[in-house]
């Protein structure tokens, strides 16, 4: 190589080490980001200050990086036609050549980088934001150009490709770092339109309803003892639902003097609205919120009665579970052991997975207790056992033919911290 060939090859080195740094560096941003706007938010040193200088940049978190990014991808290939026109003149054919083993390198650069930026997000995000604020500048007049030609208020600039444009969905600049509270309520909200109400239902072994030509004084003791307002009514069997009992309702009645053991309970029966299991949340709130109701039959494909759905439940969605003085404030799952657990059968696989920290996939079940019923192939019985995912699974207490209550047992302790459940 020819001795003016060796700035055109310093300058291609840098070139190439410049584009990984600044893959490595957008890379490890938005892992982190993202790994922040998808769990529960611990407080770490600096993190707060770190994720404010981050919303803050023009164009996004990692805008200043991408343009460093695109520059180094362009001096790279002038600086490898350099190297090749001052070694041995303008051959194009080895150009040719030559931008191909450039482009194979980068390609190489941008896996190895974008590896170690996942992998290593948070040692590299205690510098990488101040060196993205450094790059930002330069974006400056650029977005100042593109204001003044684009003028459209209402638009929304969105990537999917890339999770760090959703930071500012997540973090307040002007505030402290979410809470785990308020980052569960936020992702609740987010995934209204994604959950329906098959999810979240109180099943059809669990409702608690009355005959239609029950008395009002049944019905009243239902309630008491049930600790609810409202009661779906039924003729023959709960796949002919024909009204709801709304306690406001029954204590009009009893006010006005009528004999509770000679009125029946559809007497006092409001128009029943049904849904599909299908239905959204985001949806069902809708209607709820115009329909000016608080309770939903949800109906199968079939044309049966699946479950109910409230008002209750779409706010424990967003929230959290609610207690009050009517419920039971036993936990769905409790530790016994050191990897030991007693488990509510009823327990979703999702709250499973989030709380053990395991991997369990929802295929054509919801709960644990589906799982048992799946992995069985039988009514389950005190004593059955089943192993999955790392699981072994007991059941320690029946209902009729359902399993309520298993012992949980992680025969193989994942990576993630299972000591969340209390």
């Amino acid at each position: 190589m020819e001795s003016d060939s060796t700035i055109p090859a310093l300058a291609l080195v840098v070139s190439i080490l410049a584009f990984a740094f600044s893959e490595l560096g957008a890379t490890s941003i938005a892992g982190r980001i993202q790994a922040v706007a998808s769990s529960v938010l611990n407080e770490e040193a600096g993190l707060s200050e770190q994720f404010r200088l981050l919303s803050n940049l023009p164009g996004g978190p990692t805008a200043g990086l991408r343009l460093l990014n695109l520059i180094a991808l362009a001096a790279t290939m002038v600086s490898m036609t350099a190297v090749v026109w001052a070694s041995w003149g303008v051959r194009w054919d080895l150009t040719s050549i030559g931008g191909i083993l450039v482009l194979v390198v980068l390609a190489g650069a941008t896996y190895a980088a974008r590896s170690l930026g996942m992998r290593y997000s948070a040692q590299l995000c205690t510098f990488m934001p101040r060196f993205a604020w450094l790059l930002s500048f330069p974006l400056r007049p650029i977005l100042l150009i593109e204001e003044l030609i684009v003028r459209n208020p209402s638009a929304e600039v969105s990537s999917p490709s890339d999770p760090a444009l959703d930071f500012t969905l997540t973090v307040d600049p002007t505030e402290e770092v979410l809470d785990e509270h308020e980052v569960r309520m936020i992702r609740g909200v987010v995934q209204l339109d994604r959950t329906v109400a098959r999810e979240i239902m109180v099943p059809r072994v669990d409702i608690v309803a009355v005959e239609s030509e029950e008395s009002l004084e049944l019905l009243v003791d239902k309630m008491r003892t049930a600790g609810h307002s409202r009661i779906p009514i039924y003729k023959g069997d709960l796949d002919h639902i024909v009204g709801v009992a709304h306690a406001r309702d029954v204590l009009q009645q009893l006010a006005a003097g009528k004999d509770a053991s000679m009125t029946s309970a559809q007497q006092v029966g409001r128009q029943p609205m049904f849904i599909p299991e299908s239905k959204t949340l985001e949806g069902l709130l809708e209607v709820f919120r115009e329909q000016r109701r608080h309770l939903a039959v949800v109906i199968d494909e079939y044309g049966g009665v699946s479950g109910i759905v409230t008002i209750e439940d779409i706010l424990e969605e967003i929230v959290g579970e609610i207690q009050d003085e009517f419920d039971a404030e036993e936990p769905d799952i409790q530790r016994v052991g050191d990897a030991e657990f007693a488990v509510d059968a009823g327990m979703t696989i999702d709250e499973l997975n989030e709380t053990l920290g395991v991997n369990v996939v929802n295929d054509g079940f919801d709960t644990i207790g589906g799982l048992v019923f799946d992995r069985l192939g039988k009514i389950p019985v005190a004593g059955d056992k089943v192993e999955h995912a790392g699981l072994s699974i007991e059941v320690i207490g029946t209902m009729g033919r359902r399993p309520t209550m298993l012992r949980v047992t992680l025969v193989h302790v994942p990576d993630s911290e299972s000591a969340r459940a209390e």
